[in-house]
Order: structure tokens, then sequence, then C-alpha cells
């Protein structure tokens, strides 16, 4: 396809997708009271059953945010999907049997990351923050730094339970292989405490451990994914070394 036919392809994909995240983004709208229990949801166990706004536009721009942001989480399938349209003719057929695989690893442990912050680690440090201090503040959450945290912390999960495949990529480019992820696992342990500690709402110790016990297992995960990831490197230069002679002869 000339290069013409390429960025046509590529503005009729863009279409696309824009339509469908301006559709998702009204149909959260519609439903706002809807998106907002899930939203206010981790607050259940708290004192704190309502957000207050501060100023005469902020309850509109904080529903209007909210909105895109269900929007394009909802629109995300339809976005990876139009993008792997795009790219997948330029592939072969041995590169489209590694990415489909991983991009679906990618998706799922980013998705377990969320959820697994908003059932179990968001709540319990909501619950620890907002009633910490009750006999002497009468605390009030405002709309907009709630929303941030609260986004920005699930972003930050989704985004930590990506270390296994990380750990799988740097082993595959040669960068480190699983013994030295052996080695200098202590030195990891600690730095994921202090992930955890950065991270988690609060700072007692059962949000933090909430956190750094799945780091501790998805490392381990990810030098089983590292060992597996050289083995079949090497097996695949083996295999280019072999057949090597048998070209040279044709």
């Amino acid at each position: 396809m000339p290069l013409m036919g390429h960025l046509g392809e590529l503005r009729r994909r863009l279409t696309y997708v824009a339509i469908a995240v301006v559709v998702c983004v009204i149909a959260a709208f519609v439903e706002k009271d809807w998106v907002f229990y899930v939203l206010l949801r981790p607050l259940q166990h708290t004192h704190v059953n309502e957000l207050t706004t501060l100023g005469v536009t902020e309850a509109f721009m904080q529903v209007l945010k909210v909105s895109i942001y269900a929007g394009l989480i909802v629109a995300l399938p339809f976005i990876l999907y139009q993008f792997w349209a795009f790219v997948m003719p330029a592939l072969y057929e041995n590169e489209k049997r590694s990415v489909i695989p991983y991009v679906f690893f990618t998706t799922a442990l980013f998705l377990a990351g969320v959820a697994f912050a908003y059932f179990i680690v968001l709540p319990v440090g909501l619950r620890f923050m907002v009633g910490y201090g009750g006999e002497f503040f009468n605390q009030l959450l405002q709309a907009e730094r709630y929303i941030n945290f609260v986004s920005m912390f699930l972003l930050a999960f989704g985004v930590v339970f990506e270390l296994p495949l990380i750990m799988m990529l740097l082993a595959w480019a040669g960068i480190v292989d699983h013994v030295k992820m052996r080695k200098v696992r202590k030195y990891a342990v600690l730095v994921m405490a202090v992930v955890a500690m950065v991270f988690t709402p609060s700072q007692d110790p059962l949000s933090m451990a909430l956190m750094l016990i799945p780091l501790l297992l998805l490392y381990e995960f990810g030098i089983w994914l590292a060992r597996a990831a050289v083995r079949r490197r090497a097996k695949r230069e083996e295999m280019e070394l072999v057949s090597q002679p048998s070209e040279v002869e044709g």
C-alpha cells in the first residue's frame, strides 16, 4: 500500500476510535448515577458518603471528567482492536503469534491490578485515613482531589502489575537474565517495599502489606517468565544456527 493509502487507513481507524470514545463518554454522562456509585463505593465503610465541591462549575466539570475517564475505559478494547487492525497487516505470522498473547496478558495484568486496588487496598486505606482523627476534625472530601487521587491510585496499581512482563522483556532482550534476578532479590524486595509505602493510600502496615505481598509474588512470577524467555531465545538461536548450513548448501 502506498503512503497515502496508509494515511487514509490511519485516518479511518482514528475516526472509528473518536466515534467510539464520544459515544461511550455520552453514555457514561447519561448514566452518571451508576458511574458515581462505582466511584464512591470504596467510601461505604467510612463516615463520608458524598463529595464536596468548592466552585460554581466544579460539580459539572468533575462529572464531565469522570464521564471521560469512564468512556475511555469502556472504549479501550475497541481502541486496542483498531490499533492492532492497523498494525497487523505489516507483521509476519510468527510476529503476530508473539504479539497477540503479549497484548492479552498486558491487558489482563493491568485490569487485575486495577481490580485488586479497587476492591481490596483502596477501601482499607480510605477507612484508615478518612476515619483518622475523627474526634478532632470534621473531614470533608473535595470532589476534584478525591477523583484525582482514586484515578492515579488505580493507574499506579495497574502499571505495577505489569512487572512480570517487563522482566520477561528484559530477559528476552538479553539485558538481564533470571539468574541475576534471583541474585538481586533482596534489593528488589527493598525497592518493592518503598514502592508499596509510596503508592498505598495510607502508610499503615496492613495497606502496605496488601500491596507488597502481590509485588513479591509478581516478582517470582517474573523470574519464571524470564527463565522461559531465555530458554526460548536460546532455542530459537540454536535453530537458526542449524538452518544456516543448509541455506549455504542450497
